[in-house]
């Protein structure tokens, strides 16, 4: 293939005497396939150079000037927010493929909501990689991106794809090139160049938030939670603190460690617990649970989990302990009693960040 290619470069760009000029595009530069041999003086010209840099997608000035010109007003801000963000040399642009679709959705339909139509476009592999072979830091990193935060990388043009998973930093570089992350400054340490950068926009940060929700469910699916789920029916706090835990720290949370965060992961852990099925903020008594375990009717057992947020580690057994009062104060048990349940197991849970504390009647 690489004779081929070689091949064709040759003849198509260089003794191709009704060609003025050419364009070769692609993420990475091609530096070690030799397939330019006996193709000279060649420009590369990458997003970090500033000759071509409003080629790569459309200007504020172009933006405004399409929307007026389609008569959609009050859309600005919207349009700035999900597909703005991406800094090619010192020239920020719009995603051109998002922008068009979006604007002819509204063409259609002036009540159209944006979305993530590049996300639409791409397999997104990429991401799902660097989160699959994430080391702890890495995670860390991710965490911070996803919350609006940046991150320091020193850059390589040269980077091929064989490269790429040679060291994490390579990985990062890619995610740049390809326009995952946007560069938010630029400073030259020595001889090595250093990118401040961060998630360019909504659209983007759609696509991280859903690959690592698709990646963590598809982990879930794979482990194994005996000791959880036996922790669960045997009242072994410690044991269940420690998976849970364990757990905690392998993942990406991306939502502040709000309580919908940890309902959404907790009810992912539990979810394959063989013999129960698992009801989420169903009524009952004088309010909701945030989780039920039912197991058959027959049986008649009732695992009843009300979580809370701690906003210290110091605090973490006292919401636990107010989660487990909330349970008696507004007898969730109550009409699952009229039922047929008779059994119940109840358990206050308080999360802090990646670490929870767990208590029981």
């Amino acid at each position: 293939m690489t004779d081929f290619i070689r091949s064709l470069f040759e003849s198509a760009l260089k003794t191709n005497p009704n060609l003025e000029f050419a364009v070769v595009t692609g993420c990475l530069r091609i530096t070690k396939e030799s397939i330019f041999t006996g193709l000279n003086n060649l420009k590369m010209v990458s997003i970090l150079d500033i000759g071509y840099s409003e080629q790569f997608g459309f200007t504020q000035k172009e933006v405004d000037s399409m929307l007026q010109s389609y008569n959609i007003t009050g859309r600005q801000e919207e349009v700035k927010a999900w597909y703005d963000g991406y800094m090619f040399g010192k020239t920020e642009v719009y995603n051109p493929w998002s922008i068009l679709m979006y604007v002819d959705s509204l063409c259609q339909d002036k009540d159209t909501e944006p979305k993530p139509y590049w996300a639409n476009t791409s397999s997104n592999s990429i991401i799902r990689e660097l989160i699959e072979h994430a080391d702890n830091t890495v995670k860390q990193e991710m965490e911070t991106l996803i919350d609006g935060g940046t991150i320091e990388k020193p850059v390589h043009e040269e980077v091929t794809y064989e490269d790429i998973y040679n060291s994490a930093d390579n990985l990062w570089n890619f995610l740049f090139f390809t326009g995952y992350l946007k560069k938010v400054e630029q400073r030259l340490e020595d001889v090595t160049t250093y990118l401040t950068l961060g998630i360019p926009n909504l659209e983007a940060r759609y696509i991280y938030q859903n690959t690592i929700l698709d990646w963590f469910n598809t982990r879930i699916r794979q482990k194994e939670f005996t000791r959880l789920y036996k922790a669960l029916q045997q009242k072994d706090t410690l044991r269940m603190e420690k998976e849970i835990s364990q757990n905690l720290m392998e993942t990406i949370s991306f939502y502040d460690y709000r309580e919908d965060y940890y309902h959404g992961f907790l009810g992912g852990l539990l979810k394959m617990m063989e013999g129960y099925t698992v009801k989420s903020n169903r009524e009952s008594g004088r309010g909701r649970s945030d989780l039920l375990l039912l197991s058959a009717p027959y049986d008649g057992i009732a695992i009843i989990v009300e979580i809370k947020v701690s906003d210290t580690y110091a605090q973490l057994e006292e919401k636990a302990l107010s989660a487990l009062g909330q349970i008696e104060e507004k007898q969730y048990d109550a009409e699952l009693r009229l039922e047929g349940y008779h059994t119940f197991i109840k358990y206050g849970i308080s999360f802090y960040k990646k670490l929870c504390k767990v208590v029981c009647n």
